[in-house]
């Protein structure tokens, strides 16, 4: 299995005790698997991404993709993985997106024309029109866009992707599930959240849902779309 959690809890202090945000969660998934996540607020599903992503210690239980333990190799870890969360994208607003994409890319150590190819492969990967107008000016989808060319700049095999589509029109949101499909055929894994089913249903092979820090149940979308 590409993915493993095992017995995942987090707690997190609270004025009034310890808010369990996730309850002993295990979830396998394996290589190209698009996976999605569904829970309403509060379900834990940004715990988890972010725990999958090593940017949060579980207070209990252990992740590992692709044999690596995210605990005893976290550097290691981090290569594999593309985090993209859609509420705080870090770009700067003056900047085209082609150079908020070659500053991103020198922080993974992209310079000169390595950099400059890496980044015409993710643009063309993610379809991005206007790269060369300032952030500030591009539409909502193609901000989303960016978003996903900049988490791919390193070339990681697992993206984790936090309601990618939560600002986007049906039109625009379907456009973005195709790229991701086209990604999955390409080798990635893939695990978004979202708390639309249908959304759910419509982009991934299997669904997950949360429900107060707990799976409460785990299907393939073809069970689903059996039933």
């Amino acid at each position: 299995m590409f993915i493993e959690v095992r017995q995942l809890t987090k707690q997190f202090p609270s004025p009034k005790g310890v808010v369990c945000a996730l309850k002993q969660v295990t979830l396998q998934v394996a290589q190209g698997e698009i996976v999605s996540i569904m829970g309403s607020n509060g379900a834990g599903k940004s715990t988890l991404l972010r725990i999958l992503a090593g940017l949060l210690l579980p207070t209990q239980g252990t992740v590992h993709i692709d044999g690596i333990n995210a605990a005893e190799a976290p550097a290691i870890f981090r290569k594999q993985i593309g985090f993209a969360a859609g509420e705080r994208p870090g770009f700067y607003d003056r900047l085209t997106g082609r150079q908020n994409l070659d500053f991103f890319a020198a922080l993974h150590g992209l310079f000169g024309n390595a950099g400059k190819h890496r980044i015409h492969e993710v643009l063309e990967q993610t379809a991005v029109a206007s790269p060369d107008q300032p952030y500030q000016e591009l539409s909502t989808g193609m901000k989303q866009r960016l978003l996903l060319a900049r988490t791919l700049l390193h070339d990681p095999a697992l993206l984790l992707l936090d309601e990618p589509t939560r600002s986007l029109d049906p039109a625009e949101a379907e456009r973005f599930h195709q790229l991701i499909r086209r990604l999955q055929g390409r080798g990635k894994t893939i695990i978004f959240t979202t708390h639309q089913r249908q959304e759910a249903e419509s982009a991934s092979g299997r669904l997950v849902t949360l429900n107060h820090g707990c799976i409460e149940a785990e299907s393939a979308i073809a069970e689903l779309a059996a039933v």
